[in-house]
């Protein structure tokens, strides 16, 4: 149970002052005389998002001050009773949230603190009874309540009901619209099992498999795993990859994108290609192997091949969700993969690394995870929830930081960033340093460089080497001079090293500061609530770094800090 003092909510009062408007956890309502419809909007905006707080008898004109003659108790009362606590002929919604009310005072004057809880997925989503569940529900986005769309309700209502759309019937597809080899692979994989057992006809081994059904109509998931051209009945199912020229979409006056590919075909072909279209746009960076090189992708393939295969496999197949597209779009920061249909199966953004496997689409999983994308026999899908642990994994090896994981209630995004090893700045610092380095060897010394001093035990779990091997290359990067041993295991970038930093007064930046001043540009200025969400750090750690960067010269304001108007520049 949350509860707030006084000397607490005082805190949160002088931030929106300072603000200048609400934002994504804090609502204010001045309710004077009775509670209104923006009231409930504003509870039903928070159960279906992440939770927040109403603050009830306080302005909302920007001052942030309790409301003379507010009465606490009627106001208390209603809302109770609006939540069906009450009076029952009160109540205003359907699935009303837990909340703790807090009575807190100001200047003498009272007011009411309710902290609004996020609803569990099976009680998604809340909306005002009244209004029904099309036009009565809301979710949070920033300092907006914004009206839940037809496919933001579909999702929250169906986000644990496995879906039969990947087993739906193609309208005026048959069988000639599969492809004879791809569908040979996947019935040569069965050919001794279980699943194939009493059937005579290619026909009904087909239809055991789910790609057809009893009468040899082509099902959906047949189509997308094994068609010859899917795109013929539904050309939206593609992978569309987009290269863009700078950190987001292309103004109208300048060039929309550097290089887009549309990637058709089955599944299996699409994903390769996509894979292919994206490591076309990403550096191939050489490492040192032994006495040899070899030219690697920015970012792995197969952690490519893990992101694009789940968009795919995960994503939401209901008809309304057919003419939207999978989407890459790459950007010279990081990489971002889309997918239609927002987290199923009561997967959250807190527990998605956790290698629990839950599929929407469990016959499209299942075909995918059968036929191979190369000669190889290297399959498209692993399955078993092993994808995700993989990916965060091996980014976190070549310290390019772990990916960010986006929901809405009807789309996903992953983030995979590109300010690591391979971003110009730390490749121009690693060339200046003179010394050949394996991609360990590099990888070890920018953790040092972005971290200050690190012990093997912390370089172990941020490169996930075994501590001996961690240990071998320290010991490598102090004989080349280029780190100190400082303590028993613990290690930092030696002085003379320290000091050669090619961007002058960027030295000692917190990653934070770097990752915020990675999303910034010296043309078009950015304000707090962007530059978080670009950095994918919180609004809080996004403030105090912009105030340290300003501080130091390396960015610039655009207004006074109490402005609303308040943005940054990247300074020239």
């Amino acid at each position: 149970m949350m509860m707030w003092t006084n000397d607490d909510i005082a805190e949160v009062l002088e931030h929106l002052r300072v603000q200048g408007n609400d934002d994504a956890r804090f609502e204010a309502k001045s309710c004077a005389r009775t509670i209104g419809t923006s009231v409930w909007e504003s509870v039903s905006a928070f159960a279906n998002t992440k939770g927040g707080v109403l603050l009830l008898g306080i302005s909302e004109d920007g001052d942030f001050s309790p409301v003379p003659g507010f009465d606490a108790n009627h106001i208390a009362s209603q809302f109770m009773d609006g939540m069906g606590d009450g009076n029952p002929q009160g109540a205003r919604l359907t699935n009303p949230p837990e909340y703790d009310v807090s009575r807190c005072e100001q200047n003498g004057l009272s007011f009411l603190v309710i902290d609004i809880h996020e609803n569990g997925i099976q009680h998604k989503p809340c909306y005002l009874t009244a209004r029904g569940p099309q036009t009565g529900g809301y979710r949070r986005m920033d300092d907006k309540d914004l009206r839940l769309s037809p496919t933001e309700v579909f999702e929250m209502t169906h986000a644990l009901t496995p879906s039969s759309a990947d087993r739906m019937v193609v309208p005026e597809a048959d069988v000639s619209d599969l492809n004879a080899e791809a569908v040979d692979r996947v019935l040569a994989e069965h050919r001794n099992s279980k699943a194939l057992r009493g059937t005579d006809t290619r026909l009904e081994r087909m239809t055991r498999l789910n790609m057809v059904n009893k009468v040899g109509e082509v099902r959906l998931a047949g189509l997308l795993a094994a068609g010859q051209y899917p795109q013929q009945y539904y050309p939206k199912l593609i992978i569309d990859v987009v290269a863009h020229p700078g950190v987001e979409k292309s103004a109208v006056e300048g060039p929309r994108f550097v290089d887009r590919v549309q990637c058709d075909g089955n599944m299996p072909e699409a994903i390769e290609q996509a894979v292919e279209a994206i490591a076309k746009n990403l550096r191939a960076p050489t490492f040192v192997v032994g006495v040899g090189a070899r030219t690697d992708s920015e970012i792995p393939k197969e952690v490519l091949r893990e992101v694009v295969a789940n968009a795919v496999v995960h994503r939401e197949y209901d008809a309304q969700f057919l003419g939207e597209s999978v989407t890459v779009d790459i950007y010279p920061d990081r990489v971002e993969v889309s997918n239609p249909g927002g987290l199923w199966g009561g997967v959250t953004l807190a527990t998605i690394g956790s290698g629990v496997s839950c599929c929407r689409n469990a016959t499209l999983m299942q075909l995918l995870h059968q036929i191979p994308y190369d000669d190889a026999n290297d399959v498209t899908v692993e399955g078993g929830g092993s994808g995700i642990p993989l990916v965060i994994r091996e980014m976190k090896s070549r310290a390019l930081g772990e990916p960010v994981f986006r929901a809405t209630p009807d789309r996903f995004t992953v983030v995979l960033g590109r300010y690591g090893v391979e971003q110009q700045e730390n490749r121009d610092w690693l060339d200046h340093v003179g010394v050949p380095l394996t991609r360990h060897e590099r990888m070890a010394l920018l953790l040092l460089k972005r971290h200050g001093d690190m012990t093997v035990p912390q370089l172990h779990v941020a490169l996930y080497l075994d501590s001996d091997d961690i240990r071998v290359i320290l010991h490598r990067l102090v004989q080349a001079r280029l780190a100190d041993e400082i303590g028993p295991d613990r290690y930092a970038l030696a002085e003379k090293v320290d000091g050669e930093e090619p961007s002058g007064g960027r030295k000692g930046l917190t990653a934070s500061e770097s990752a915020i001043l990675s999303v910034l540009s010296a043309d078009k200025p950015l304000d707090v609530h962007e530059i978080g969400r670009r950095s994918g750090k919180g609004l809080p750690t996004t403030r105090k770094a912009l105030s340290r960067l300003v501080k130091r010269g390396l960015v610039l304001a655009t207004a006074p800090p109490r402005s609303r108007n308040r943005k940054y520049l990247l300074k020239r």
